[in-house]
């Protein structure tokens, strides 16, 4: 089996965010509440990973079953309690405009999700995803 490796580096900024390198790219992450506001939240850089999971997904799918498609938006949002660590959960909405059938869009949602590396990282369970159609005229 072939095994795809990942990796980045991340280099303190003497505060209490980072510069990352993630091969030729560079982020930058940092706090807004007790940093400078440099960059986005690690979570919200999670919820980031995770719409960029989903559009690579719904891109390639659209082009494999070639389907018609004239724009595509896909928003991610998550909440916590403050005591407790961790996102409680995930919601995002794909917002589509097409003429294809409302099956077809369904079965792209549940394929983009099934293969998705870091919706199965984090974890179906959290994560709660709906599609909004707009037919195309």
């Amino acid at each position: 089996m072939e095994k795809l490796e990942y990796g980045i580096r991340a280099k303190w900024d003497g505060g209490v965010g980072a510069f990352i390198k993630v091969r030729h790219f560079s982020l930058r992450t940092d706090s807004n509440t007790d940093g400078g506001d440099e960059g986005p939240l690690p979570a919200e850089m999670l919820l980031s990973a995770l719409s960029g999971c989903l559009m690579i997904n719904w891109g390639r799918l659209i082009r494999k079953m070639h389907l018609q498609v004239k724009d595509l938006e896909i928003e991610v949002s998550g909440w916590r309690n403050r005591e407790e660590p961790q996102l409680q959960e995930i919601n995002y909405v794909v917002h589509i405009k097409t003429s294809e059938p409302k099956e077809k869009i369904k079965k792209v949602k549940a394929l983009a999700e099934k293969y998705g590396t870091v919706f199965n990282t984090i974890g179906g369970e959290k994560i709660r995803g709906r599609v909004e159609i707009t037919p195309l005229r």
